[in-house]
């Protein structure tokens, strides 16, 4: 069995570079809470939330730097992480904190902008797949 050559980089549609960027900036504030909650000394508990932060951000920051680089295979990773965000927001609505209110909006715009056509025909044609319908470059 042969792997599909790849084919020549296509531009980044700007629906895909808005969700890579949107997943960056939550990755770096999930690292950044991370940090926060293992610096504060409370025992295993703050320790241990926050070696979860950030291993969590950790994966945020690899979605994020792998729809960058239009890997074909990150769009389901890119829309899951969003969702989650999105219903972890959603729940938190009731709280009254303005964050999560715009917590909501920006996942929902990931998600938006990873199911766009642009991004589906970027990460399609990033496959190399022979079988598609997109025209050579």
């Amino acid at each position: 069995m042969s792997l599909p050559e790849r084919r020549l980089p296509v531009a980044r549609p700007v629906p895909l570079a808005v969700a890579a960027s949107l997943t960056g900036l939550f990755a770096l504030v999930t690292v950044v809470l991370g940090i926060g909650s293992a610096l504060q000394f409370h025992g295993r508990f703050s320790a241990g939330v926050g070696i979860m932060l950030l291993l969590y951000g950790a994966l945020l920051g690899w979605i994020a730097w792998s729809a960058w680089r239009q890997r074909f295979y990150i769009r389901g990773a890119l829309v899951a992480s969003a969702l989650l965000n999105l219903g972890v927001a959603v729940s938190s609505l009731s709280s009254n904190v303005p964050l999560w209110g715009v917590v909501a909006v920006l996942s929902a715009i990931i998600v938006g902008c990873a199911v766009m056509p642009s991004t589906t025909q970027a990460l399609k044609r990033a496959r190399g797949d022979r079988t598609d319908d997109l025209p050579e470059i």
